[in-house]
């Protein structure tokens, strides 16, 4: 009876050993287990817009394909909010990359160097450029994936200057100050019109890319300087407010309006002649890179240090849309939000 009891007892205690073991090599929240299904992070700038919102179903798709799990973090345009969700993140140690989307790429710079990295989580950033780099990959970090360089914004001015010889008063209306696509626009328009005696500035004014605070600048703007002659809006979703309040003050044809988006609203606008010119944006594709990058990382792969939105493969050779051409962008599958 006693060697049999010994027996049971030996069985028994290796049933629990094999159990223990096959619980923890399964733990989902360590980043170092044996399961090969990576767990990522996407660091979205906000989650208020159509832009976003088509980024964020991106990743959660592009994820889903790849066979990685996903966790979607909304940083509500607060670089303060993003910083701290970014610690947490690294905090939780099971995050196996970050795809970030920064609000201000500056203030999360230190955070990505100090903490992120040694912490060996591979960094893809997208729309917004890390630690100052210029259309490059931050020191450290895999890819970065834009098309809102300041080469872009100039070729906008550039645009503008051409079409309107005369000069005359340009009110500029962008996103929040401290990002990237405001600094952008802002360097651009001071290499093509801040040194033109033609032309006189105003603004440039920064809103959180609501139509409703673009209405209120433009009607503000449209009072004070009844003679503006041009406005560029940098973000479709606040260029509807734009045409709202330059139509409501009967003066539609006489401001002339030019956009960066490219959505389906903008498209209509270019149609009836409410916007000028709009500049496509591709949501899609920048996630679908920073991703790639991410994933060719983990396969030993090679992967480019920086993607230009302007030369993807789906633009009919140009990001600029207008009357002539927009059936060309159209033909191409295009918007694509």
């Amino acid at each position: 009876m006693k060697k049999w009891l010994t027996v049971c007892l030996f069985v028994f205690t290796i049933i629990l050993a094999a159990c223990s073991s096959t619980d923890d090599s399964g733990s989902s929240d360590d980043k170092q287990s044996s399961d090969d299904q990576k767990t990522i992070a996407f660091f979205s700038a906000g989650a208020s817009n159509n832009y976003l919102q088509t980024g964020i179903k991106e990743a959660e798709k592009v994820a889903k394909e790849y066979g990685w799990k996903i966790e979607i973090f909304d940083g509500g345009f607060d670089p303060l909010n993003q910083l701290n969700q970014l610690q947490n993140a690294v905090a939780q140690n099971k995050f196996d990359a970050f795809l970030i989307e920064a609000v201000d790429g500056n203030q999360l710079c230190d955070m990505v160097q100090s903490s992120v990295l040694p912490a060996n989580i591979a960094v893809s950033a997208i729309n917004i450029e890390l630690c100052g780099a210029v259309d490059d990959a931050a020191e450290g970090t895999l890819t970065f994936v834009g098309g809102q360089g300041v080469n872009v914004y100039q070729d906008i001015y550039k645009d503008i200057v051409a079409n309107n010889p005369d000069g005359g008063k340009i009110a500029i209306i962008g996103g929040p100050s401290t990002g990237t696509p405001y600094l952008n626009n802002i360097k651009g328009m001071e290499l093509e019109i801040a040194n033109n005696d033609k032309w006189e500035i105003i603004g440039p004014y920064s809103t959180d890319y609501t139509a409703n605070q673009a209405f209120q600048i433009t009607q503000n703007a449209l009072q004070a300087h009844p003679d503006l002659k041009v406005i560029f809006s940098n973000y479709s979703g606040m260029s509807a407010g734009v045409v709202e309040a330059v139509n409501a003050a009967g003066k539609k044809g006489k401001v002339k309006i030019y956009d960066f988006g490219g959505d389906e609203w903008s498209f209509e606008a270019v149609r009836n002649g409410d916007i000028e010119q709009t500049v496509i944006m591709l949501p899609k594709e920048e996630v679908q890179r920073g991703m790639e990058a991410i994933k060719n990382h983990f396969e030993g792969k090679d992967y480019q240090s920086f993607y230009d939105l302007t030369q993807e493969e789906i633009l009919p050779g140009t990001p600029y849309v207008n009357k002539n051409n927009i059936a060309d962008f159209e033909t191409k599958g295009l918007p694509e939000y």
